[in-house]
């Protein structure tokens, strides 16, 4: 039995029961333990340890914990190893990609993966369908943020607001302040103030962004997807501020970000830092501007993204003039 668990609002997870039933009876029979022995030493009784080895349960943590003793194995890696689908949180990654490169074969193909992985018939669900609701809605947004037509963005912004009132059911935009967010709420938030943007409210897009990356900053719970959500921020500010004209602040913005990106070795966006910085250089005629837009270029040669490569080029020489040989 494959079965998905929800934990709290970061994750959407399965695990194959059945594997890691077998390996806990084959670790237990290799100790030369029978389920008998396994309830002396530990107290987790037979019908448990069965229901366990057969995959008919979610075995609980502190029975897991009780068996770790009696089996000298952390089994709450074993469980870990046993996973058979992706967290929620980690199709992010697929959907960066694709909002960095906008690739709308990939966007539907991601949202055909997403349904695909919770909507079997063979599977348990105990997921929060609010969360996978509002993830739909975001893949959905990438398309209309995209679009040429004002009326595609101005649906999609609503839609978005709609979907974080699943889980703040109270939400209005001119409150963002006042709410407590998980993060795929923080990025729903982050799309909605790019939305915003887009309707030429920059300064409301960055003072929603300033809210969400110190929020986010203090806190001490940290992963990579932390990391790249904070990285993102980076570079919407500095794109917010481009469009502002105050290409000081987009130098300053940048390099914090690339500063963030070095610090915690990451590739994650550093091309668009980069690029930003060396445009916001040109337009203050700053000598250093054709360093940094060839390390933007040489990064994202380097990452296998020439087809982006050649649209940043033609983009940089029609509209700016400049020409970079690679």
């Amino acid at each position: 039995m494959i079965i998905w668990i929800f934990g709290g609002d970061l994750m959407f997870v399965s695990y194959n029961l059945e594997n890691f039933g077998k390996e806990l009876k084959k670790i237990r029979t290799n100790l030369g333990y029978n389920q008998a022995d396994v309830q002396k030493l530990v107290g987790v009784s037979i019908d448990t340890i069965r229901k366990i080895e057969s995959g008919r349960v979610v075995p609980r943590y502190d029975t897991l914990e009780l068996l770790s003793v009696a089996y000298k194995r952390d089994l709450l890696e074993l469980l870990k190893s046993c996973r058979s689908n992706k967290f929620l949180m980690e199709f992010h990654e697929d959907l960066d990609y694709i909002i960095t490169v906008y690739d709308k074969d990939a966007a539907a193909e991601l949202k055909k993966r997403l349904l695909d992985n919770f909507s079997s018939e063979d599977q348990m669900s105990i997921i929060n369908p609010l969360e996978l609701e509002q993830f739909i809605c975001f893949v959905d947004a990438v398309e209309a943020y995209y679009s040429d037509f004002a009326s595609d963005r101005e649906n999609t912004k609503a839609a978005l607001i709609d979907a974080l009132r699943l889980t703040i059911p109270d939400f209005k935009i001119v409150r963002y302040k006042q709410y407590t967010y998980g993060y795929i709420e923080f990025r729903i938030l982050l799309f909605i103030s790019l939305f915003i943007a887009k309707e030429g409210s920059y300064k409301l897009s960055n003072k929603i962004l300033y809210y969400i990356l110190n929020t986010i900053s203090d806190s001490s719970y940290t992963t990579k997807y932390i990391d790249f959500l904070i990285i993102n921020i980076y570079f919407n500010l500095a794109y917010n501020y481009h469009m502002l004209d105050e290409h000081t602040k987009v130098i300053e913005t940048a390099d914090k970000g690339i500063a963030f990106c070095i610090e915690h070795r990451t590739c994650h966006a550093l091309f668009s830092l980069y690029y930003r910085k060396g445009i916001a250089q040109f337009n203050l005629r700053d000598k250093g501007y054709l360093e940094s837009i060839t390390m933007a270029f040489y990064i994202l040669k380097a990452m296998g993204m020439q087809k982006l490569l050649e649209q940043y080029q033609k983009i940089t020489e029609d509209k700016y003039g400049i020409w970079v040989n690679m």
